[in-house]
Order: structure tokens, then C-alpha cells, then sequence
């Protein structure tokens, strides 16, 4: 007979089931962090001294040892089958790493091992399935409400991972040239960090060709807002730069840096050498240091978009340059 999976939740809000039923006894914000650490420390057995002290750095030991056989007390009755998962004895207590459970976070992480084996191979489909499903997995902070010492490290180096995913993938769609999925994956970094004028730049500028000049103009306005209320600052002279652009009804610029980083990612053209190879001798054959422009035409929906990104985003590292896609 196949045992039931138990399935846990940490991040985002706690949740556990067991034979498909929810456990709802894990009620308190302690158990949850015994829990916790328990299984995200699953492969090394843990002292109950150490344990006593990591959950009561101020008591004295005798009181932190009976607190913790008081709160392990609580986590055997509320855990279902609790010695298919943890054993016990006077000094250790041990989560059993091959009895069959879910966990998200562990989850999470491998997916960000299979995305970053995705990238050594530079298989651009699979890394981004495998950055979307961690970005999935991620529904929110590692225990929200609980904030026991040893979690703050572990909860901050998980949000940092997230954060990593939601940029790889908004490089991934600005690379693409979707637009409007990279301004999705923008519009989240931005609410993260709303002091960053990076983020609210590109922000601009995936706004802009999205042919949406409003919405680019209402994030420098709230820029603006936000810098002077939280700092009491203006915003650098490259967001202004960028703004003043935008004034002119031009599309801001992609910095150096950035176009690096972009063409570092950028994957292969499929199916579109014979246009490539054209747009290089077309920008070849004209005079160094004479203004430079190259025209995309043809019919909707055949790929001008993402040709022009693709050699705007090469052409940038030759001069300076103007692309434009025409329906």
C-alpha cells in the first residue's frame, strides 16, 4: 500500500495536506517554525540543544529545554503520522529525508537548478519554462509573520532568488521583443523596488515601444514622486535623459551596460539568416560616421518586431543607430 504524500507550504500563506486532506492543527506561528527548520534542514540531524537555543536565545537552557519538549510535544500531536517523518531520542531530532513529502521550497530551488542548467546549454525555451514554474512556485515570503532569528537569513536569501527569476525573465522578453510580457515582468520589479530608477527607466522604455508614451510619461512622473517622498531627491541625470527623450517622442535609450547584457542572452534567429545577413551589408555599405537607417517593412505578424530588436540591440555595439518596424 502506497503511504499518503504529506504536502507543505512555507511560502506564501502556510498550508498542509495529507492524504489530500488539509491539517489544519498546525496553528500556531511556532509550531510552523519548528516545522520548518526541521524540514528545510532535513539532511543533517539536529540537536536539542542547539534547537532549545535557536528558538530561546534569551532563556535560560533549563527553560529552553522545556519549552522545546513542550513545542515538540504540540508538533506529535498535530503532525499526521508523525514517526513515518521524525524521529526522536534524548539528544537529536531527525526529519526523514526519504519518506515520501512535498515540499515547495525544495521545489523551487530545483527548479532554479534546472534554469540554471538551461543556461550553460543556452536552451533558451527551457530556461525560461523552468524561470516561469519558480516564478510559480514562489507565491510569497518564506513563513510571512513568523520572525524567529535563524528564518530572517533564510527568508531573504529565497526573495533574492525570486528576484533573480523576475529579472531573467524580463530580459528574456526584452530580448524577444515581446513587450508587453516584459512590461508585465517590469511593472513587478518595480513594485519591489519602487526606488529604482534602473527598473522604472526600462520601464519607460518598454512603454515607449509599446507605442504607449502615456504610461512611460506616468512612471517618470511617479519616479519623481516617489524618489522626492521616500529620499527627499531628484531623479539621476539618466532617468531625466530618458524622460527628455520621451518629450521628444524618442524612444529612450538602452545603456551600455544593459545592451551588453542583453546581447550576451540574445538566442539564435531561427529561421531568419537571409534578412540578417541583408541588414548587416545594407548598415556595411554606408559611410562610416554618415547617419545611419534601416527600414523594416512587410506584413503584420511575419516578425519585423523582433528583427528590428535583434539588430537594434547588435547595432548599438557598431554606432549609433535608428531601427524602425513598419506594418
Amino acid at each position: 500500500m502506497t503511504m499518503p504524500t504529506l504536502h507543505i507550504r512555507l511560502l506564501g500563506d502556510f498550508n498542509l495536506l495529507y492524504n489530500d486532506q488539509q491539517v489544519t492543527s498546525l496553528n500556531t506561528t511556532r509550531l510552523r517554525s519548528l516545522l520548518a527548520y526541521l524540514v528545510l534542514h532535513r539532511d543533517v540531524p539536529q540537536q536539542r540543544q542547539h534547537l532549545a537555543f535557536l528558538f530561546w536565545p534569551d532563556a535560560t537552557e533549563a527553560q529552553a529545554r522545556n519549552n522545546l519538549r513542550q513545542l515538540l510535544h504540540q508538533l506529535r500531536q498535530a503532525l499526521p503520522a508523525v514517526q513515518q517523518f521524525l524521529s526522536a531520542d534524548t539528544h537529536m531530532l531527525h526529519w526523514h529525508p526519504v519518506t515520501p513529502f512535498h515540499l515547495d521550497v525544495a521545489e523551487f530551488e530545483q527548479t532554479l537548478t534546472l534554469a540554471d542548467a538551461a543556461t550553460q546549454r543556452n536552451e533558451q525555451r527551457a530556461l525560461q519554462a523552468a524561470l516561469e514554474q519558480a516564478d510559480s512556485l514562489y507565491r510569497g515570503e518564506l513563513l510571512p509573520g513568523c520572525y524567529d532569528e535563524w528564518i530572517l537569513p533564510e527568508r531573504d536569501r529565497l526573495r533574492q532568488r525570486h528576484l533573480q527569476v523576475l529579472e531573467q525573465l524580463l530580459r528574456l522578453f526584452e530580448v524577444q521583443g515581446d513587450n508587453v510580457t516584459a512590461i508585465r515582468y517590469a511593472q513587478r520589479l518595480l513594485g519591489l523596488d519602487p526606488l529604482s530608477e534602473d527598473l522604472s527607466r526600462r520601464l519607460m522604455r518598454l512603454f515607449a515601444l509599446n507605442n504607449d508614451r502615456a504610461s512611460a510619461l506616468h512612471v517618470y512622473h511617479t519616479c519623481v514622486t516617489t524618489l522626492q517622498r521616500e529620499l527627499g531627491v531628484d531623479p539621476d541625470p539618466a532617468t531625466r535623459e530618458a524622460y527628455e527623450r520621451l518629450m521628444q517622442h524618442e524612444t529612450p535609450a538602452i545603456p551600455a551596460r544593459a545592451q551588453q547584457t542583453l546581447l550576451a542572452a540574445t538566442p539564435t534567429l531561427i529561421g531568419r539568416k537571409q534578412e540578417w545577413e541583408a541588414l548587416q551589408e545594407v548598415w556595411h555599405a554606408t559611410n562610416a560616421g554618415e547617419p545611419r537607417f534601416v527600414l523594416v517593412t512587410g506584413e503584420a505578424g511575419i516578425g519585423k518586431s523582433r528583427l528590428a530588436e535583434e539588430f537594434l540591440l547588435w547595432a548599438s555595439q557598431q554606432g549609433a543607430v535608428t531601427a524602425k518596424a513598419r506594418s
